[in-house]
C-alpha cells in the first residue's frame, strides 16, 4: 500500500484507495539469482498463492545489451589507446625528422641518446598532460553538470556515476596519459636515432 501511495501520490484517485482493495504481493530480492527457478517453483505450488512471477526474463535481455555496451566501450578504449600511442609515436618522430639537424650537431659533439631524448619525451609528456587535464575537467563537468544536474533529477530511482567517481578516474587518467606518452615518445626517438 505504502508503495503504491508513494508511486501515485500525484494521482487524485489514490486518496480514494485503501489497502484492503490491493492485491498482497511479496517482492524477494534473492543473493543467488541463479537458483530463482526453484523459489518460483517452490511458492508457486503453495495455497493462497495466485501467481509467482520471475522478471529475470525481462532483465536478462537489458543485462545481455549492457554486458555487450561494456564489452564494446572497453574494446574501442583499447582501440583508441593504440590509436593515440601511435598518433603520439608519429608526432614525435615528425618533431624529430624537422629538426634533424641539429640532432646530427648533438651526435657529431658526443651528445648520449639519453640527452638527446629527454626534449621529446617532455614534449610528449607534456602534450599528453595538457591533454589528461581537458579530458578530466570535461568527465568533471559532464558528470557535475548532466549526469548528476539533469539525469539524477529526472530519474530519481536510477543509480549514477557520483562526482566522487569522476574524481577518482582524474588522476588515472593523469597517470595514463603521461605513461603512455612517455613510453611512445620513447620508442619512436629510439628507433629514430637508430635509423
Amino acid at each position: 500500500f505504502a508503495n503504491f501511495q508513494r508511486q501515485f501520490a500525484d494521482n487524485p484517485v489514490a486518496e480514494y484507495v485503501t489497502p484492503d482493495q490491493l492485491n498482497q504481493t511479496f517482492w524477494v530480492n534473492l543473493k543467488d539469482p541463479a537458483q530463482s527457478q526453484v523459489l518460483v517453483e517452490a511458492l508457486g505450488s503453495q495455497a493462497g498463492v495466485e501467481a509467482v512471477t520471475d522478471q529475470r526474463a525481462y532483465l536478462d535481455q537489458i543485462f545481455a545489451v549492457l554486458n555487450a555496451g561494456s564489452y564494446t566501450a572497453v574494446g574501442v578504449a583499447v582501440l583508441m589507446l593504440i590509436a593515440a600511442a601511435l598518433l603520439i609515436a608519429t608526432t614525435i618522430r615528425l618533431s624529430a625528422f624537422s629538426r634533424r639537424r641539429e640532432l646530427g650537431i648533438m651526435r657529431l659533439v658526443g651528445a648520449s641518446n639519453a640527452f638527446i631524448q629527454t626534449p621529446f619525451i617532455m614534449e610528449g609528456v607534456f602534450a599528453a598532460l595538457v591533454g589528461s587535464i581537458l579530458a578530466g575537467a570535461a568527465i568533471v563537468g559532464i558528470v557535475q553538470f548532466f549526469v548528476q544536474g539533469y539525469l539524477a533529477v529526472n530519474i530519481p530511482l536510477t543509480s549514477f556515476v557520483s562526482l566522487g567517481d569522476a574524481l577518482i578516474i582524474v588522476p588515472a587518467l593523469l597517470v595514463i596519459g603521461c605513461v603512455l606518452a612517455a613510453l611512445s615518445a620513447n620508442f619512436a626517438i629510439t628507433r629514430y636515432l637508430k635509423i
